[in-house]
């Protein structure tokens, strides 16, 4: 199907050229801007954005390189990487977005005659295959350069014409993700920037589209551009032709595409390009650009312009594409009308408001402890109007969907600002903002608390690159309900519910004095409602085990908590982090499993004598009427109350898996090694991927294959790989912290929220690593392309 024009020697060369990949990079923006092809308008179609901060309507190279930040984690790259987002189209013609992220490649390839590679001049754009394209020429390096990999990890396709690279869509399911490829033509005229068709001043090499020696009309060699575009089809029904579509309306795949504007250090690339002969894909093999690598930054940048004020699918599935894109082969007209306005992407303050920075939370409880809610369309300012509307001064979000407030911040905390990328959870109600980190406080502050807060524009979201999950809100005890400060925050907003401190991130440390006592209170059985009694320490999770109904403050004890979930009619209550009650009758989303006494050891806000839970533990207490079952998938009727008298009794308990470090069934020198802690950055974060079909063995093999000596499972579908613990994380957690069954195999666990089930290859034989540093998209393998490594 592709060229066949290079020699067996050629091709071996080219897979040993010297090279470097940008893994797993997320999206700056999903939105509808060309700064390339409608330079000061509205884009015809919605494309998938990589790259600099500062992206907006037109190029400007000087003001592009000076953006805040970048995704791609070396940030003197200022460049753009942009490409059509997808879609999938359901039987009844509905259109929803995709999650996609990218992997950018930059391949040295000199070419027969051993040419000069140089760095992309400044100011250079162009583009790469035709948006316009519906067929396929073999005999072009054009039409060649755009090709798909569907990802199998679990079968092996080898020989299969219906599995091998194509360059249209596939005609049927990929089980780990579809891989949509571009290759840029690398031959330069040495003059022209841009050119009208922004295809004319660039060329392919002679020989072949991926590599070979430049012509003599475009005699400039360039360093070789490739991306590598991940999209998760595995998370979508598919149902035949038509079921994938390009935001330009393309049901073939012949016309995807790609775009780039160049915003690098141009000394800087051209050293890389010089200098770093032994790079195999590991960014960390080359030093100059390993001296200036920064994930977290990448992980932490925004954008900071506009995006197009229009519904591309995130929240509510369309029924046609944005802009003037009619599906191909449907025979139906577009009927999009109106030309949309541009909006910030970031939500601004309400007036008198200002963002400070990021602190950490406090060494002994919350840093602003005196109010809180939790909303999953969080915003910086819904919360900031949410505590001024309340008096307060100070306002923190964390966590992307927590809020707390107070008027000077406590309980060991201060006011020394960390590094602006160490608070990197995008908000739950608009991915272009941050809203704090893992027991990290974005903090803002007013010198007017209680004045009114101005209507903030739609929000804006990006398309995530991990599997949507339900939020269930807690009702609130506060006579004063969040929904009257969010309406004028987000018009997203319609029923948030305050809640008195409801947390989701481990504090740096428990509090100095903990309780003695970690299955129950140390109060008498007395003071409970009758008919309840104590059960013992149990596991929670951010998306909590009990979501009827919760509440928190500085009185709480054991008795306050079960009496008033008792009223509402639920039939467990569970205590937790010293101050905070939830209320259900069923646990929900696979956690209130056992745990150690020992992990329930905090005292109670309002009773020091008592044990109210600890870091993700709550002490559980039921009413004697309910048989507690161990946990079980998430259910829409847990968070109904139902009455004691009507209560259903469980006719027998869930087995737990072990996980154990006692795992038998392993490949030949694996050996388990047990629960360790995770980090947002990833602590092995060489290669990852996720499926609904998660199981160890499978993580193993993956990683295995692609010579990876450690193995991890985590929050029960992900699996990442790599050669050693990084980036901080890997210190050893008690077995109860992987918690959560396998996606695949419930009888053993993989993992849990940021902790990792490890599994370690004690053997001699691993093979070289394949992958560079940092690929850590979800759906992604070793892979070899005729040419491209």
């Amino acid at each position: 199907m592709f060229s066949k024009l290079l020699s067996l020697a050629a091709l071996a060369a080219v897979a040993n050229a010297e090279h470097w990949i940008f893994g797993g990079s997320k999206l700056i923006a999903t939105t509808r801007l060309d700064s390339i092809v409608n330079p000061n308008a509205l884009g015809t179609h919605v494309h998938a954005i990589v790259g600099a901060s500062g992206f907006k309507n037109v190029y400007n190279p000087d003001e592009l390189v000076q953006s805040n930040c970048t995704t791609i984690p070396v940030q003197p790259d200022k460049s753009n990487y942009w490409a059509p987002q997808m879609y999938h189209q359901d039987p009844q013609g509905n259109l929803t977005p995709m999650p996609t992220s990218f992997n950018i490649y930059y391949l040295v390839r000199n070419g027969p005659k051993n040419e000069k590679v140089h760095a992309f001049p400044k100011g250079l754009v162009m583009l790469a295959g035709d948006t316009t394209r519906r067929t396929y020429n073999a005999s072009s390096f054009a039409d060649q350069a755009v090709s798909y990999v569907c990802l199998d990890y679990n079968n092996d396709h080898s020989g299969d014409p219906d599995w091998a690279e194509r360059p249209d869509f596939f005609p049927h399911s990929c089980p780990d993700g579809l891989r949509a490829q571009v290759f840029f033509p690398s031959c330069w005229d040495g003059v022209n920037l841009d050119s009208p068709d922004h295809k004319s001043h660039m060329a392919y090499p002679v020989q072949a589209y991926n590599t070979g020696d430049c012509p003599d009309s475009h005699p400039v060699h360039l360093v070789s551009l490739f991306y590598e575009m991940f999209v998760s089809v595995d998370q979508f029904e598919y149902h035949g032709a038509g079921t994938w579509v390009l935001a330009n309306g393309d049901t073939t795949g012949y016309g995807h595409h790609g775009d780039f504007q160049n915003g690098w250090d141009v000394d800087l690339l051209q050293e890389a390009i010089d200098t770093c002969t032994a790079a195999n894909g590991n960014v960390m093999d080359c030093p100059p650009l390993a001296a200036v690598f920064d994930q977290d930054a990448a992980d932490a940048c925004t954008l900071e312009g506009s995006v197009v004020d229009e519904n591309i699918g995130l929240t509510t599935p369309l029924t046609s594409l944005p802009g003037c894109n009619p599906i191909y082969g449907s025979g139906k007209p577009c009927t999009n009308a109106g030309t949309p306005q541009l909006i910030p992407a970031q939500n601004p303050l309400p007036t008198g408001w200002t963002e400070l920075g990021c602190i950490a939370e406090g060494t002994n409880g919350r840093a602003l402890p005196a109010l809180s809610m939790k909303d999953p369309n969080m915003t910086r300012a819904m919360c900031a109007s949410y505590c001024g509307s309340h008096g307060y001064k100070l306002a923190g979000v964390e966590f992307s969907d927590e809020c707390y407030c107070d008027n000077s911040v406590k309980n060991g905390a201060s006011e020394t600002f960390l590094t602006w990328s160490e608070c990197s959870n995008h908000c739950a109600g608009n991915s272009y903002e941050i809203c704090g980190g893992a027991a990290k406080l974005t903090l803002m502050t007013t010198g007017n608390p209680g004045a009114s807060s101005p209507s903030s524009p739609s929000s804006p979201s990006s398309v995530s690159s991990a599997a949507p999950q339900s939020i269930s809100s807690a009702n609130s005890v506060s006579s004063v309900s969040a929904t009257s400060v969010a309406a004028t925050t987000s018009a997203a907003h319609t029923s948030a519910t305050a809640t008195q401190s409801v947390h989701s991130a481990t504090p740096s440390s428990s509090p100095s004095t903990p309780a003695t006592s970690s299955t129950g209170p140390s109060a008498p059985v007395a003071s409970l409602p009758t008919g309840w009694s104590s059960v013992g320490c149990r596991s929670d999770t951010s998306a909590r085990a009990l979501t009827g109904y919760s509440f928190a403050n500085d009185q709480m004890t054991v008795a306050s908590c079960v009496s008033t979930c008792a009223s509402k009619g639920f039939l467990m209550a569970g205590v937790e982090f010293g101050r905070e009650c939830y209320c259900g009758s069923s646990f929900q989303n696979q956690a209130g499993e056992p745990l150690p006494a020992a992990s329930c050891n905090m005292a109670c806000a309002g009773d020091a004598t008592g044990t109210c839970g600890g870091n993700w533990a709550f002490s559980l207490y039921k009413h004697n009427d309910l048989a507690v079952a161990n946990p079980g998938p998430s259910s829409s009727a847990s968070s109904t109350p139902t009455s004691v008298a009507t209560a259903t009794q469980p006719s027998s308990t869930v087995s737990v898996p072990s996980n154990s470090t006692n795992v038998s069934g392993l490949p030949a020198g694996w050996i388990a090694v047990g629960c360790a802690s995770d980090v947002p950055s990833r602590t092995l974060n060489i290669d990852a991927f996720t499926s609904q079909q998660m199981t160890i063995e499978n993580c193993i093999s993956h990683c295995a294959s692609l010579g990876h000596s450690m193995a991890g499972l985590e929050y029960a579908r992900e699996c990442y790989c790599g050669s050693s613990f990084v980036n901080g994380g890997g210190a050893p957690l008690a077995d109860s912290m992987c918690n959560m069954a396998c996606t695949g195999d419930s009888s053993e666990i993989c993992g849990g929220p940021m902790a990792l089930s490890v599994f370690k290859n004690t053997g001699t034989g691993a093979k070289a690593a394949k992958r560079g540093n940092k690929a850590r998209h979800f759906g992604r393998a070793a892979h070899a392309h005729s040419g491209v490594h």
